[in-house]
């Protein structure tokens, strides 16, 4: 076993051992497109889920507590369901650097599962349970949260230990057992703490969306108005964290990737974020707010996008020098990608009428 990190070191350096299904430039681009619905999905519920918590006993959380939590547990089974597509892509282009960075990090990986199954289990308690006191209910969704965190934050961990193959052996040499943290702590917060803010943003403009087509709390302007201040300051912080990050990378990846196209992806995500800002301020100010607030919706979803790419670019300067998959062989299989897009359409259609059927059920269930 005293050989096990250099094998993985040696195979990782050398690429994946099998050639691609299909080329890269198309496995790139379905796993930005599965990757943003995936963190569109989570940002929404984990979200919610925060802002309900913070709002206390203000009038905010009287008017989400029932509506939130009704659509938690499905919301819940979006995100998992669509983080399964981008974590297969990984897997197929980078997965020998993301498996040996799964192993040295082995039992915070393993916990994921039985944590993933108590906080879904508590959504589906608090959603259905209509005899659960107030108190409780606080009690069940802060240990949901708590659970959110550890999964959130072990999957930044492991996603960013897995570009830094120089630390799998040190780490491996000082803790065999599988138990290792990824010692890059402040790399790795504020990624993630980044990812998290970001997600309050995205309810915010979720909380609209109630205020504009939830019958329970339809044509609420306070509401509408709160979405709208959630999600300006969120986007400021989310902003002022990601620029954090950038300069915590190590000098020589910082300035790679000030020269590569992940910087025109930042830079697009703050002009975007800064539209969507000017038009959700709008959009609380008009009479008829829907175009706006749909207007912003697009507008964070290719905000989501362009820092996804951009996160893409700085994968590619972290492994530079070992591995470029544009170079590496393809073996196409059309057959299953075939499979794989009418899967994920007909996924999306589902997931759609599900969200219709929540959005105008006078009672939800």
């Amino acid at each position: 076993m005293n050989g096990f990190p250099l094998l993985i070191s040696a195979q990782a350096a050398a690429g994946p051992s099998l050639a691609l299904p299909a080329p890269f430039w198309l496995l790139t681009i379905l796993h930005w497109v599965t990757l943003a619905l995936h963190f569109l999905a989570m940002n929404l519920l984990f979200g919610l889920l925060l802002i309900v918590l913070i709002a206390k006993k203000s009038p905010v959380r009287l008017l989400l507590f029932d509506t939130a939590t009704k659509i938690f547990p499905a919301v819940m089974a979006a995100t998992i369901t669509l983080g399964v597509a981008p974590l297969l892509f990984t897997q197929v282009v980078y997965g020998e650097y993301f498996y040996a960075a799964s192993i040295v990090s082995g039992w915070n990986w393993f916990l994921l599962i039985p944590v993933m199954l108590v906080v879904y289990y508590l959504l589906y308690i608090i959603a259905v349970k209509q005899r659960l006191s107030d108190k409780t209910r606080l009690m069940l969704l802060t240990i949901a949260a708590a659970g959110f965190v550890y999964i959130s934050y072990t999957f930044t961990m492991i996603s960013d230990l897995a570009e830094k193959p120089q630390l799998w052996q040190s780490l491996y040499q000082s803790s065999p057992s599988g138990a290792s943290i990824n010692p890059s702590y402040l790399q790795t917060i504020f990624r993630w703490a980044h990812i998290i803010v970001g997600g309050v943003a995205v309810s915010g403009i979720m909380i609209q969306w109630f205020a504009l087509f939830h019958p329970k709390v339809k044509g609420d302007r306070y509401l509408l108005a709160f979405g709208g201040r959630v999600f300006l300051l969120a986007v400021l912080k989310a902003t002022i964290l990601a620029l954090i990050y950038l300069f915590t990378l190590d000098k020589a990846v910082f300035n790679r990737f000030l020269l590569s196209p992940g910087l025109h992806a930042i830079l697009g995500a703050i002009v975007i974020n800064i539209i969507a800002v000017l038009v959700t301020i709008k959009a609380v100010k008009a009479e008829n707010p829907k175009k706006s607030i749909l207007a912003a919706s697009v507008l964070v979803l290719l905000g989501i996008f362009c820092m996804i790419i951009a996160r893409h670019y700085l994968r590619l300067v972290y492994l530079e020098g070992q591995l470029n998959p544009a170079n590496l062989q393809t073996n196409p299989q059309w057959s299953a990608f075939a499979m794989f897009l009418i899967t994920f359409v007909i996924g999306l259609v589902v997931l759609y009428w599900m969200l219709k059927k929540f959005f105008s059920s006078p009672e939800p269930t």
